[in-house]
């Protein structure tokens, strides 16, 4: 009788030690979806506080260079410029380009770049882009812009918030 009350409970520890480390993965993979939706909510919270805005593109004749202002019109802080995607699109000989621009950290950008100028109006962080403040980025593509033609600038922030223009050359 000792000997199956002894077999019994040695089942039932074996039993109770699986079914823990059981409940232990499914507790971390509990904790897992939960941090994500943490997450989750955290990034569309940011979103939906990022808006920016290009105020204006100056040409400068048919160089391959220009210069275009944004503006950060809502409450999110902008600063990982190197996370921001800027994509132009214009006319040269003939020939519509798109192409990507890499972020320089300084000025002047060269061939497929773009870079910070000036920030204006910055009055609470520095070289942050704050609500209500604009920066003149500098833009160099690979060829020349073609008179009276379409030039389209698009830049996309960190977390995908997009901003276009398009004008006339």
């Amino acid at each position: 009788m000792g000997l199956s009350i002894a077999i019994s409970g040695g089942i039932i520890m074996i039993g109770m030690t699986y079914l823990l480390f059981s409940l232990f993965g499914i507790t971390n993979n509990i904790v897992k979806v939960s941090d994500s939706s943490f997450e989750k909510i955290d990034l569309e919270n940011e979103i939906k506080k990022t808006s920016i805005s290009i105020i204006s593109i100056t040409t400068s004749g048919t160089s391959s260079s220009f210069s275009f202002n944004v503006q950060n019109d809502d409450l999110q802080k902008l600063w990982e410029f190197d996370k921001f995607d800027v994509i132009v699109t214009y006319d040269s000989d003939f020939t519509t380009y798109t192409e990507y621009l890499i972020y320089q950290s300084s000025c002047p950008a060269i061939t497929d770049t773009w870079c910070i100028n000036t920030f204006n109006s910055d009055v609470v962080d520095p070289e942050i882009l704050n609500q209500y403040e604009n920066m003149q980025i500098y833009a160099n593509v690979a060829n020349s812009l073609k008179n009276n033609s379409t030039l389209i600038v698009t830049i996309s922030t960190q977390n995908g918030v997009v901003a276009t223009r398009t004008v006339v050359v």
